[in-house]
């Protein structure tokens, strides 16, 4: 078995120090796509890919202990864990993957979330090598990844860190990891608005970023996730003995909110701004009324109107001075 205890302090080139908390997998109005703490899997070299519920695309990680599960991970206080690397493979770049076929625009349920607890084992033979979490569509397009680089921090120039990629482009998050630290990796997809989110313990990677530039249209669909060990050399036998640990993934689809909440704040000067997240493909007209009686309500206010343009966005909206004592706002949205 994988010796995975926790011994590894913080290197000097981090960027954020990413405290530990724990990992929280409850979640409601959310249906369960796919969910496992590993414990079910037998334990050994291979037994990752030996699960029905999980699969390669080649021949590699089904043998020589590419894959294994092992219950020694952090003092054996996650019970069985997997893991992909360590041993030799056959090729530079290896895939484990289970299928989550989803048809968001049948269900409705357009929001997708992604919560993992994932660990790097920094190699000892002085070769290193990425690992990536990964989103692929019904084609077999993989339209994102949030790439571990675990290239040598001390190296000049080195892309050590979190990255993330939207099929087609790479751009560092700005955060390093620190080698056998358990990290709680949460994503949240928006399969219409072709965005998403990530954090890691909570701290933000970042925000609202374009999904995938690797596909468009229909195509934009969760059809399978999966782990992938990159190698940094062609030439397999130039294999890195650094390793991924997978504590559980959870997957959850859900219902977007479709009702916007107008929110309202005042400056230090008294001065009023409404505020609400403006939903894609929509439409928004500020209203008012100085009596809340019906047939009370206009529209007539200068610029506020409203429409986004695709992506789902945060609209602002200054009123002019009422002169009046006071006065009531709605928010009419439309398609």
């Amino acid at each position: 078995m994988h010796d995975g205890d926790c011994r590894f302090a913080a290197r000097s080139s981090m960027k954020f120090l990413l405290p530990l908390v724990a990992a929280i997998f409850t979640q409601a109005s959310a249906r369960v796509l796919y969910s496992t703490d590993f414990d079910d899997f037998d334990l050994g070299d291979n037994q990752w890919a030996a699960n029905p519920a999980w699969a390669t695309d080649n021949n590699d990680s089904t043998s020589g202990g590419v894959n294994f599960i092992d219950d020694l991970a952090f003092n054996q206080a996650l019970g069985k864990t997997a893991g992909l690397g360590l041993n030799r493979p056959s090729r530079n770049r290896v895939r484990i993957l289970t299928q989550v076929p989803h048809d968001h625009v049948a269900t409705g349920e357009s929001l997708i979330e992604i919560e993992t607890l994932i660990s790097i084992k920094d190699s000892e033979n002085n070769l290193r090598d990425d690992f990536l979490f990964s989103i692929y569509n019904r084609t077999g397009i993989r339209l994102a990844s949030i790439r571990f680089d675990n290239e040598a921090p001390e190296a000049a120039g080195s892309d050590f860190g979190f990255w993330r990629e939207d099929g087609t482009n790479r751009y560092d998050t700005g955060f390093d990891f620190i080698h056998e630290e358990l990290y709680d990796l949460f994503i949240t997809i928006d399969l219409l608005d072709n965005s998403w989110s990530a954090s890691i313990n909570g701290i933000p990677l970042f925000e609202n970023e374009i999904f995938t530039n690797a596909a468009s249209g229909d195509e934009i669909a969760l059809s399978v996730v999966g782990y992938e060990w990159d190698l940094t050399s062609k030439n397999p036998s130039l294999f890195g003995d650094n390793f991924l640990f997978v504590g559980d993934l959870l997957i959850i689809s859900k219902l977007p909110a479709r009702t916007p909440v107008l929110m309202l704040k005042r400056d230090e000067n008294g001065a009023l701004t409404l505020f609400w997240y403006g939903f894609r493909n929509r439409t928004y007209q500020i209203e008012y009324s100085d009596s809340l009686k019906e047939n009370s309500w206009k529209n007539d206010l200068p610029n506020s109107t409203f429409t986004t343009a695709g992506m789902s966005e945060l609209f602002r909206y200054n009123p002019p001075t009422m002169g009046v004592a006071k006065r009531f706002f709605r928010l009419i949205q439309s398609d």
